[in-house]
């Protein structure tokens, strides 16, 4: 079972894989027409040139490259005559310096590329594949890979098993993601990424569904354990079924970060913190050493957003002190390959409760001040006050709240 690893903009990252281990590499401009799964604000730049280099040099490897054009929402621009053109023009471009992938989230746009194309095509994760039906139907439109979603599928293993032996396409999941299980915010979050990753509104974006989530995280640890990660040591168990490839995320992460992630998923093990295998938001993201002047360019928005107010509660985007023991959830899987957790109640079954008790520590003074700065945020975003230059009675953002 081979791994899909992301491109992350550094020229380094590709002297430091094992290339017999990796299937292909994954990426994107910085930006596009078309946009993606995360926001422009969260990721190196990377130009044209990088990127036709970098697929150079993973061929020169053996390696393919996957290029992502996976945003959820193209706000109605393709059925215009000037958003055909620059789809198209993005096309041609990928077919000139040999991509050999494309993953996407629309159907409009798998057609596009099946009818007038010869790239393989990955549906993307954000379409949200977690039944058989929805497998079937991607696999009737031609492509020639499905990416699971994750929150909802990494550990229904019955619905593994079903997927695996009806549909005749690769099959791929993603190992390394954190988000809630079965979050509601899901696809709006996508939506808003999309938009976030096109060459619209400057990238403009604010990350309403991740500081909700990372609330919920920090009042109550066992969401680190609900998860949709898949431990090094569990991924023969999705081997075994017969998946085909292990995604790997994420692409603003260093290369330091990211040779770490795919050294563990290569050998299987890692003893440590599980949460240094996910991108954090202040210590292992490119993005964190790219200056005040970039800052600027995606958030200094005085006519969108109040920018003082934003500026106070600014460290709602720092680590919290959490650590999940590895080693504590030797035989964590094994609970799911025989009990379906999907027709329970998390209240009645009470299992990752009793895991998170023995393997999340987290520091308490951390906790206490993280979650006063995420609700004072969701606050200021909820009443509107963030956006206003003048203040509403009953919200004090970047104050201590109630």
């Amino acid at each position: 079972m081979k791994l899909s690893i992301p491109f992350n903009g550094q020229p380094d990252l590709l002297e430091k894989i094992d290339k017999e281990k990796v299937a292909e590499i994954y990426g994107k401009l910085t930006n596009d027409f078309i946009g993606g799964g995360r926001p422009s604000s969260t990721n190196p730049y990377i130009s044209i040139n990088k990127i036709a280099a970098c697929v150079k040099e993973t061929h020169r490897l053996g390696i393919e490259f996957n290029y992502l054009l996976n945003a959820s929402c193209l706000g109605n621009r393709e059925w215009t005559r000037s958003g055909q053109k620059k789809i198209r023009k993005l096309l041609d471009w990928l077919t000139k310096i040999e991509v050999d992938t494309i993953t996407v989230a629309s159907p409009y746009l798998a057609k596009i590329i099946k009818k007038c194309y010869s790239f393989k095509i990955t549906t993307s994760a954000i379409a949200q594949i977690n039944s058989l039906k929805r497998a079937k139907m991607w696999e009737e439109l031609g492509v020639d890979e499905i990416v699971l979603c994750d929150i909802g599928s990494n550990r229904n293993f019955p619905l593994l098993r079903i997927i695996r032996k009806e549909v005749k396409c690769r099959i791929k999941v993603i190992a390394n993601e954190d988000c809630l299980f079965h979050c509601l915010r899901y696809f709006y979050h996508a939506n808003v990424t999309a938009h976030a990753s096109q060459n619209v509104l400057g990238n403009y974006y604010i990350n309403y569904c991740r500081v909700s989530c990372r609330l919920r995280r920090i009042l109550e640890p066992v969401n680190f354990i609900r998860a949709a990660w898949i431990r090094p040591e569990d991924t023969h168990y999705y081997k075994a079924i017969g998946v085909d490839r292990l995604k790997l995320i994420d692409r603003g992460m260093t290369t330091e970060a990211l040779i770490r992630v795919i050294k563990a998923y290569q050998d299987c093990r890692y003893d440590g913190n599980l949460l240094d295998l996910s991108p954090k938001p202040s210590t292992n993201l490119v993005g964190k050493n790219t200056g005040f002047i970039n800052k600027l360019r995606y958030f200094f928005r005085p006519f969108y957003i109040n920018i003082f107010k934003l500026y106070k509660i600014r460290n709602v985007t720092d680590d919290f002190d959490v650590y999940i023991d590895n080693r504590a959830l030797d035989g964590f899987i094994e609970f799911f390959l025989k009990d379906n957790c999907e027709l329970k109640s998390c209240g009645e079954c009470g299992y990752c409760e009793d895991v998170a008790r023995r393997s999340v520590r987290i520091n308490l003074a951390s906790q206490k001040r993280m979650s006063q700065l995420h609700r004072d945020f969701l606050a200021g975003m909820v009443s509107g006050d963030i956006f206003s230059y003048k203040s509403k009675k009953g919200v004090n953002i970047g104050k201590k709240g109630k």
